[in-house]
């Protein structure tokens, strides 16, 4: 927001346009977050994604008799 606009100030069209202007900025960086992930990976695949939302696989319990 504006430092200059106070909401209560401001039409419902300001509003309005204010609002998409803080998602429109908010989705821009999570785009370019995103490109910035899926070059790093390209560059070390062998080196994980620290933000990944991949789930990591289940050691499985091994049990010796004997």
């Amino acid at each position: 927001m504006h430092a200059d606009l106070d909401p209560s100030l401001m039409t419902p069209d300001e509003r309005c346009r204010e609002v998409a202007a803080i998602l429109a900025s908010g989705l821009l960086r999570l785009r370019d977050r995103a490109a910035l992930a899926s070059d790093t990976a390209s560059e070390n695949p062998s080196e994980p994604v620290g933000n990944s939302l991949e789930a990591v696989p289940a050691n499985p319990l091994t049990v010796h008799v004997g």
